[in-house]
């Protein structure tokens, strides 16, 4: 293989990091969305206001996008150096990827189940956010132990 196909294939792994984190993301926020409706919805049909604050929720899951755009351009930025290692490139950014859109995902489907319960209790919402932040933890060390692994 020459130089090109090294690069491409690095570039590859870069934007599998960002789109497979980005599906996690428009899983996990498109699933918090739907609880946080039927919240609304049922907190309107009592004659009660709706919890604004489930905005949270819905839009926990959008950082690992972030994180999986960080990744990405560690990536593009180490093939510049060293397109030997386009095979280590490719991967961390296919399995780093499933990582954070694991996590959003269940971070959506978290806080899916934070919607209903403060929106039928209204309370406990430090706790649902201390949960969901243990779900982003694993998203935060997906990338870092990524980027070692490529350093």
């Amino acid at each position: 293989m020459d130089q090109t196909q090294f690069l491409t294939l690095a570039k590859l792994g870069a934007v599998a990091a960002l789109g497979l984190a980005a599906v996690g993301s428009a899983l996990g926020c498109g699933t918090a969305g739907m609880a946080a409706i039927g919240a609304w919805k049922k907190a309107y049909l009592k004659g009660k206001n709706a919890l604004f604050t489930l905005l949270i929720f819905v839009g926990a899951p959008i950082a690992q996008t972030i994180y999986g755009m960080l990744l990405m351009m560690f990536i593009l930025n180490k093939s510049q150096t060293a397109p030997g290692n386009w095979a280590a490139y490719l991967g961390v950014g296919i399995f780093g990827g499933i990582g954070m859109m694991a996590s959003a995902w269940y971070v959506g489907k978290s806080a899916a189940d934070a919607c209903n319960a403060l929106g039928e209790t209204g309370k406990g919402l430090v706790n649902y956010l201390m949960v969901l932040g243990v779900g982003e933890t694993v998203a935060l060390f997906v990338m870092v132990f990524s980027m070692m692994l490529v350093s």
